[in-house]
Formats: C-alpha cells, sequence, structure tokens
C-alpha cells in the first residue's frame, strides 16, 4: 500500500512540473509559438522597394556636403549642378603616385590608404583610374560616349551629368596596379574578386553588382566604388540590398519641392 501511495505522489510531481514547464515555455505550448511567430514577421517584413529606373531632374533637397553617406544619385535624383566638395585631396594622400586631378574628399582618405595596403598585402595591388568629376567634365565624358556608342547604350553605362557618384567626391573608378584601363571582365580577375571580397571592409561598396541592373539602373561596374563608411557599408552588405536599394530603404531623400520631370 505504501509502494501505491509514493507512485502516486510521484505521478502528481511530475505531472505539475510538466504543466509548470509548459507555462513558462520550457516545453511545447505557448512559449514556442510566441517565438515562432516572432520569428516569421521577421522574416516576412517587407521593405519599401526603390522607384523604377527612370529618367529625371529632381535635384536633392539634402546637402551633399553632409548628407554624403546616405546621399542617393541615380537616374532620376541629380546633384547640383555647381556642387564640388570642399575639402579635395589628391589621392597621393592615401599613398597612390601624385596624379593631377586625381582627388577625393580627405575624410575618404584615412580608409582608401589601408585598403591599398590590404590589397597589396594580398599581392593585388590597385590603381586609381578616376575619382572626382565636376559636372562639366561628366557632360563632356557623356558626350563623347554618346557620340561613340549612341545614346541608348551610353545611358546604361555612362551617368548623365548631375547624376553621377562621382561629383559626390567620395566615388573612385581602381584597377590593377599597372593597368590603364578596365572592363567587366576584370571583375573575374584577381583584384577584382579581392575588390568584390573585401572592398566593404574598408568602407567601400561596389555601386552596380552584377545581376543587378534593373536595381541600380547601371550596368555592372565591379571598378566603380562609393565610399560610405565602415559602419554602413556593412549593413549594406548584411541586408543583402544594393546600395541603392538599401539607402531608399532605410535612408529615404528628402523630396525637393516643385514639379520634377521623369
Amino acid at each position: 500500500m505504501y509502494r501505491v501511495r509514493r507512485a502516486i505522489a510521484a505521478t502528481v510531481v511530475v505531472l505539475a512540473v510538466a504543466g509548470l514547464l509548459r507555462l513558462t515555455g520550457f516545453a511545447g505550448g505557448g512559449g514556442n509559438e510566441a517565438s515562432a511567430t516572432t520569428t516569421t514577421e521577421a522574416t516576412t517584413t517587407t521593405l519599401p522597394a526603390p522607384p523604377p529606373c527612370a529618367d529625371g531632374e529632381m535635384v536633392t533637397a539634402d546637402d551633399p556636403t553632409s548628407a554624403w553617406p546616405t546621399m542617393i544619385v541615380d537616374t532620376e535624383r541629380a546633384l547640383p549642378e555647381g556642387y564640388a566638395p570642399p575639402d579635395l585631396e589628391n589621392v597621393s594622400q592615401a599613398g597612390f603616385p601624385f596624379t593631377p586631378g586625381l582627388a577625393l574628399r580627405g575624410l575618404v582618405m584615412p580608409d582608401l590608404r589601408a585598403m591599398r595596403e590590404g590589397a597589396d598585402a594580398n599581392g593585388t595591388p590597385i590603381s586609381v583610374l578616376a575619382a572626382f568629376r565636376s559636372h562639366t567634365q561628366q557632360a563632356d565624358l557623356f558626350a563623347r560616349r554618346v557620340d561613340e556608342m549612341g545614346s541608348s547604350e551610353a545611358g546604361s553605362r555612362v551617368a548623365r551629368p548631375g547624376h553621377s557618384e562621382h561629383q559626390l567626391g567620395t566615388t573612385l573608378d581602381v584597377t590593377t596596379a599597372g593597368a590603364t584601363d578596365v572592363d567587366q571582365s576584370w571583375g573575374a580577375s584577381p583584384t577584382g574578386q579581392w575588390i568584390a571580397s573585401h572592398a566593404h571592409e574598408y568602407g567601400f561598396l561596389i555601386s552596380y553588382p552584377a545581376g543587378a541592373e534593373a536595381r541600380t539602373c547601371y550596368d555592372f561596374e565591379p571598378w566603380h566604388l562609393r565610399y560610405v563608411g565602415r559602419e554602413l557599408a556593412a549593413a549594406v552588405i548584411r541586408s543583402g540590398l544594393t546600395l541603392r536599394e538599401h539607402l531608399y530603404a532605410f535612408h529615404p531623400p528628402t523630396e525637393p519641392d516643385g514639379p520634377t520631370d521623369g
């Protein structure tokens, strides 16, 4: 009889503990269900998509000098015609050979130097082909490309004046040290692959990655790097979005007053 009473008591204890575990979520029941719901909600969150690629002349209402990391410059949104950064320095400040006309904002130089040193250490040294371009310089370049390849092809490969990230003074084109030009095949080279894998560690992003033309509005340019700082670059990489998509989703632009084209 004693053994029967002891077995009944043990059974009651087990049932009580099981009930307590269910209430606190350590065993099946409400706790796991709430967690699953939270996970589902997190993974199904929909970010706003960027607008479709379209030509326009919507001049930014934000200040490029201070908003340079999150400034959206695409086929629709443009920088003011007369804008030029106030603190341009020759890329020699980052350890590259002095080259007249190759300048970037001074705030880029420490991380540009670090990226150059990283590429050197990897045995894939880089050089700079292009840096800041003014509105006038971009207009000249675009006109030459239209003469060479026609307006349609030029529009997908070269930004119209005002619509180039180069005018921000935080964007550069790179290639393998010693080379004088670059094309899409460069992305598969050892230097191009190092840039694709490591540039973001130094705050630089490939603005126009492969397979994203409908979202970036431009053809693949493995050489085109925009500096946004290490923190934002890491966030963009984690998101899996292109820079343009990330900026529209998390740093939407201030809408200018008045009518716009496109």
